[in-house]
């Protein structure tokens, strides 16, 4: 198969040259002479080396070298000039070049050096691609590390590790666990690495939020277990401190098996899941001392994104291929160093809901096959003007624009009495009211 080749000089015959050599070389060569036009080709096309003259009119090579690579990081990049000064060549070589040429070319040396650059972007991918595999598995490599498989956390920071082998060692409760997070922790996930601790197929989880939570539904739900040939039960309630009275009164009758679940046969287990700590809870009137006692015999700390960055590109690749997966997309796309950086830095006050709703509008907003520091800052920016606050703010600025103009007409358009009117500087009012 030819390997594609990008050809950019904005000397036509020049540019001939170039296109005969590397077709002649069994070479799949792209031709241009516009560096803003290969700049949009590259947003949507594959090539696997550029060869680009330095001197083009509007743009300087590198200036286009830089701009691709933000678009492909990684792209190998051949540098061809008339005349370059040891400065600009010692430049070209800080800011990433490949490979510096300089005419009349020596063509053995160029084909040369880029077959050898190909097959270097060849093996870095097929690391890439072997890192990716091992990221979107997880279960193997956390098995490799710490001897039992935990997708809720990658665990490659200490906090989520140590997190992991306090609830391994935790498996086996006998009545009540809690987990104690922050909104938007992955409750549900953690409890199903906790079941993926045991491999006896008779046990079963069964989930409950506040808007399922009742006696009838419980009940329904742990009979039929019992007719799957269930030997326990481990019902896990999701938010418990957003529950009523009653579903709280209810939830203490589940984990002691007493009331309406005294005549249950099967070993019942409770997991309360809760945003927020148990003392300032009970403080506040959300779980009563009968509950708080029994929360707090087996109470476990989920940490937040923010105090394990090193897990967060790792999590957000995972769901990158989820969604893909899904929506049966014909690319996946993935992370370069400076998006994975972009995402460490995010506070993720939201933590794993608002992780996934970064990855869902960057795979909605984002053509490329990669993603950047930019496409992370466009995904927030995006998720924030879709948020209700957004469209409030959106709103009310609208609403200060129309306040502007009537004042303007009250002072028969003489900006700077409008000016003078809100108190700000006659700039302000321009860049408003154009």
């Amino acid at each position: 198969m030819s390997h594609s080749i990008l050809i950019l000089d904005d000397d036509r015959d020049f540019n001939c040259l170039l296109t005969d050599i590397f077709k002649q070389a069994d070479y799949d060569v792209t031709s241009l002479e516009d560096p803003y036009e290969a700049i949009e080709l590259f947003k949507d096309r594959e090539f696997e080396l550029v060869v680009t003259d330095h001197r083009m009119p509007g743009i300087s090579g590198k200036e286009f070298m830089e701009k691709i690579k933000v678009i492909r990081p990684g792209m190998p990049v051949i540098m061809v000039s008339g005349y370059l000064d040891n400065d600009m060549i010692r430049e070209l070589i800080g800011a990433d070049v490949s490979g510096v040429f300089l005419k009349p070319l020596n063509i053995f040396s160029l084909l040369e050096r880029t077959a050898a650059l190909i097959q270097e972007s060849e093996k870095s991918k097929q690391r890439t691609d072997a890192t990716d595999v091992h990221e979107s598995l997880g279960n193997e490599v956390q098995y490799d590390k710490i001897g039992f498989n935990f997708r809720s956390f990658p665990c490659r920071s200490e906090v989520s590790l140590k997190f992991a082998k306090r609830i391994f060692n935790l498996k086996e409760f006998t009545s009540t666990l809690t987990l104690v997070g922050e909104s938007g922790t992955h409750y549900q996930a953690i409890c199903e690495d906790i079941c993926g601790f045991s491999n006896d197929a008779a046990e079963q989880f069964i989930y409950f939020s506040p808007s399922s939570f009742d006696a009838d539904t419980v009940l329904s739900k742990i009979e039929a277990a019992g007719r799957q040939e269930a030997k326990r039960v481990t019902c896990v309630l999701i938010e418990l401190e957003q529950m009523s009275e009653t579903q709280k009164l209810l939830a203490r009758e589940l984990a002691k098996g007493a009331g309406t679940f005294e005549s249950i046969e099967l070993q019942l287990r409770t997991i309360f899941c809760v945003n927020g700590d148990i003392d300032l809870l009970m403080d506040d009137g959300l779980i009563d001392e009968n509950l708080y006692m029994l929360m707090g015999t087996s109470e476990v700390v989920v940490p937040a994104l923010r105090s394990c960055p090193e897990d967060i590109p790792v999590m957000a690749q995972r769901l990158i291929a989820e969604l893909v997966q899904k929506k049966g997309l014909p690319v996946r796309p993935r992370f370069n160093h400076t998006g994975r950086v972009a995402l460490q830095q995010l506070p993720l006050n939201g933590n794993f809901e608002e992780l996934s709703a970064i990855v869902a509008m960057l795979l909605e907003q984002s053509t490329s096959e990669v993603l950047t520091e930019i496409s992370v800052q466009d995904a927030l920016t995006g998720l924030l003007a879709s948020s209700p606050r957004g469209m409030l703010e959106k709103y009310l600025g609208s609403c200060q624009q129309e306040y502007a103009f009537a004042v303007q007409q009250l002072f028969k358009g003489d900006r700077s009495k409008v000016a003078q009117f809100f108190g700000t500087e006659l700039a302000a009012i321009n860049s408003l009211l154009n």
